[in-house]
This record gives C-alpha cells, sequence and structure tokens, in this order.
C-alpha cells in the first residue's frame, strides 16, 4: 500500500480493520482501521479515556488477561493474523515486545533481567551467545556504558531512567518485530526522558514502534505518524467510547489538521 505523499511502495507492518473492544458488552473502542508502517515510530495521542492503551493492548493480546474484555475485528501483523483461535499467544508477545508506563525490573541482576527473555524462548545455545545478546541489547538501548561493569547488580539499584532503558534492553533481547510503548516516559524526569527519546529514534532502524503518550511535545519529537483518538460519551447511559478521528504525518497532524477537533486538541483546547 502506498501512502499519500510517500514516493516508496511499502507494505505496513500492522493493519487494523474493524477493531471493536467491547467491555462487559459495553463498547469502548469503534471500528479502527489503522496501517502501521515499518520502521516508523507512530504515536497515538487523545484525552484520557479515548482508547489509545486499549487499543495499543490489541495489538499483543494483552487485553486477554482482562475479565469479560471482547476484541473483534481484523488485526494483521505482516501475514499473521493476531486473533487467529490457533495463533500462540506466547509466541506473539515475544514478537510484539511491550514496555510500561512504569520500570518494572525484575528483582534480579541487570545480566539476567535481559537474558530472562531470550533463556525461556530458548534463543541461545551457550553462555557465549547469551553474553553477545545481553551486551548488544544493552547497546542498542543506550545503557551499556553506564552498566558494563556491573551486570551482576541489582537492576532495581538503577535510577528510574537507567531502569526503564533496561526494560527497554529486556525487550528487545527476545529479538521482537514490533515494540509497542505505553507512556514510557510519564514516570522519567527531563533528562532520562531524553535519553529514552534517543533511543527510540536508534531503535526504529530495526523496529516497527507504536507509542502512547499524552505528552504532545514528545509525539512531535520521537514520532514519524501520529494518530489522533477521541471519545464520545454513550447515548443514554454511562461511558464513552473511543474512536479514530485522524491518522496522518506528525507535522501534518499539529500543523494542519484536516479535522477540527484534532485541531482542538493538539492546540490544547481540550484533553
Amino acid at each position: 500500500m502506498k501512502r499519500d505523499g510517500d514516493m516508496t511502495l511499502s507494505t505496513p507492518k500492522i493493519k487494523s480493520s474493524g477493531i471493536i473492544v467491547e467491555y462487559d458488552e459495553k463498547r469502548a473502542l469503534h471500528g479502527i482501521d489503522l496501517d502501521i508502517y515499518p520502521n516508523e515510530v507512530t504515536a497515538l495521542i487523545g484525552p484520557s479515556g479515548c482508547g489509545k492503551s486499549t487499543f495499543l493492548r490489541c495489538i499483543n493480546r494483552m487485553n486477554d488477561v482482562i475479565d469479560n474484555c471482547k476484541v473483534s475485528g481484523r488485526l494483521m501483523i505482516d501475514d499473521t493474523d493476531v486473533y487467529d483461535p490457533e495463533i500462540d499467544v506466547v509466541e506473539l508477545r515475544a514478537r510484539v515486545g511491550m514496555v510500561f508506563q512504569k520500570p518494572n525490573p525484575f528483582p534480579k541482576s541487570i545480566y539476567d533481567n535481559v537474558a530472562y527473555g531470550p533463556r525461556i524462548h530458548g534463543l541461545t545455545e551457550n553462555k557465549d551467545d547469551m553474553d553477545r545478546i545481553v551486551k548488544k541489547s544493552l547497546k542498542r538501548a543506550g545503557l551499556w556504558d553506564e552498566v558494563s561493569e556491573r551486570l551482576d547488580d541489582k537492576a532495581l539499584g538503577l535510577s528510574g531512567g537507567q531502569q526503564q532503558r533496561l526494560c527497554i534492553a529486556r525487550t528487545i533481547a527476545t529479538q521482537p518485530d514490533v515494540i509497542l510503548m505505553d507512556e514510557p516516559c510519564s514516570a522519567l524526569d527531563p533528562i532520562s526522558t531524553l535519553k529514552v527519546e534517543e533511543t527510540m529514534h536508534e531503535l526504529k532502524k530495526d523496529f516497527t514502534i507504536v507509542i502512547v503518550t499524552h505528552n504532545m511535545q514528545q509525539a512531535v519529537r520521537v514520532s514519524d505518524m501520529t494518530a489522533f483518538y477521541n471519545a464520545v460519551a454513550v447515548e443514554g447511559g454511562s461511558g464513552k467510547v473511543g474512536y479514530l478521528v485522524e491518522f496522518d504525518e506528525t507535522s501534518n497532524i499539529f500543523n494542519n489538521p484536516r479535522q477540527e477537533a484534532t485541531q482542538e486538541y493538539v492546540s490544547g483546547r481540550f484533553g
């Protein structure tokens, strides 16, 4: 598929068609059609409760762990139907890594945090292979120079920003195709945020990255494409239903949006 204004022919890495999410039969997200392209950072923005994180969790089926959550529609990663009943969800989550809002390293050493995924997925044959994966992952996460002399130290002794980059290293150690980031910098100071953002710029050379953020400046700094979500109150009932308003190159979303609601949101009139 060819994007408007794009001179190269590119096939979406992730393609969602008519994605609907319901909790206890109450619709939370309605009819999401979205093509996410490889080797780009795609930002999902919008006010609280509009379904950004809900959609993000559809991509690696993290919504499966929520009681009474039903997802319908179609979501493809390359040629794989994510909601095919025959799919191995454990393998899917190795292929689609996730970095959460707050750093969540395991109570293990720095080395063992990164080695955990490759070990349980059988990606290495010996200690030398594991050493190479750990070093490569920490380097790609921009953390190696800071921890190379103390790999046996407890990960919980790292600063918050270092812990988040360790979680990124742990994610990429399983060699995923896609990295999902759910507000990865919301708990970090500005300097740590900058280092994580620099890491994203490097990682998109090899991975497809989807990030949820409430920080408009961050979306402008890190993303190539931006999807703006909004929510509408449910008629005659409680709650809101999230929907996709507009999806375009980030520069267009922030400087020349097609929809009035997008303009109002990015200019700070609501949200």
